[in-house]
């Protein structure tokens, strides 16, 4: 099982869903959530903005769920960002993604601890912050 179909199950349970009530007042098919909740496949954007919206979720157990499509070491550096990265609008959220998944292609080809790659990644989500908050200054 994947940590999405961990973390997917566990809230639904929380909430009081079964899988049929949860599929249908998501309008999705028992077995795509079946399927996700056992990790034989990954929840697509769309099927997990679906999810949430029927589960109720808050802000910030959304942006938990959909963490979970992120690569385990973007998630990390995400977590120790947490505040700022809450303060971001969805437009500045997915800049910030894309900037990070980009990043992390530096390191396919190259042997670097997994320190120095948190600590790179670190790095460039604060020059983000730093960035943002000069241009919102400006205008």
């Amino acid at each position: 099982m994947s940590e999405l179909s961990i973390a997917l199950k566990k809230i639904r349970e929380e909430k009081g869903f079964t899988i049929e009530k949860l599929a249908e007042k998501a309008g999705l098919g028992k077995g795509t959530i079946g399927d996700i909740e056992t990790g034989r496949r990954n929840g697509s954007r769309k099927s997990l903005e679906k999810i949430s919206i029927a589960l109720g979720l808050t802000k910030k157990e959304k942006t938990d769920l959909f963490s979970y499509l992120l690569p385990e070491e973007i998630r990390k550096s995400m977590k120790a960002m947490e505040p700022m990265y809450s303060a971001l609008d969805s437009r500045g959220k997915r800049q910030l993604n894309d900037i990070v998944k980009e990043s992390t292609l530096m390191f396919n080809d190259e042997t670097i601890s997994e320190e120095d790659k948190e600590k790179v990644l670190m790095a460039i989500q604060s020059a983000f912050f730093i960035a943002k908050e000069k241009n919102k200054k400006k205008k």
